[in-house]
């Protein structure tokens, strides 16, 4: 016959380990949660693309800009130089087009006529997000090329 304490030693041994219906639970469990952070991660990576895109496009945009600034004023019309173009900048291409307005003159006197100039830069990557921006342009009120001297 059986003892007591061997009736205890088979019920402790019954209850020791996991049983299968456990480990499928927490694998559910696992395989939930890793998908749930797998598409944090992917859109976490899909908005870190789109930002250096439009990172990329702002320093393109604001290098024309300053091209356009540095541009004399009477260079402006002549098609040599205001030309739509593309650049490669990070990952990828990015397009300028420059729109050059007709003079206009002001009856206010003391201003000095100017041109507007329209750039848009667009990111062959996301063309539908385009940056555009508007330079006012008027000619040196100086004769001399440095401003020195009359």
């Amino acid at each position: 016959m059986t003892t007591t304490s061997q009736r205890r030693r088979r019920a402790a041994r019954a209850r020791d380990g996991m049983t299968l219906i456990e480990v499928v639970v927490a694998c559910s469990l696992l395989a939930i949660t890793l998908t749930g952070l797998t598409a944090v991660a992917v859109r976490m990576a899909e908005r870190s693309r789109s930002n250096a895109i439009l990172d990329q496009r702002t320093a393109v945009f604001l290098q024309e800009i300053n091209r356009v600034e540095a541009m004399p004023y009477d260079s402006l019309t002549s098609g040599n130089y205001l030309k739509s173009d593309s650049v490669r900048s990070g990952p990828g291409y990015y397009v300028w087009t420059y729109t050059v307005g007709a003079p206009v003159l002001s009856s206010t006197s003391g201003v000095l006529p100017y041109r507007n100039v329209t750039i848009t830069v667009t990111p062959r990557q996301a063309p539908t997000k385009a940056l555009s921006g508007t330079v006012r342009r008027s000619r040196s009120p100086f004769s001399a090329p440095l401003n020195v001297g009359s």
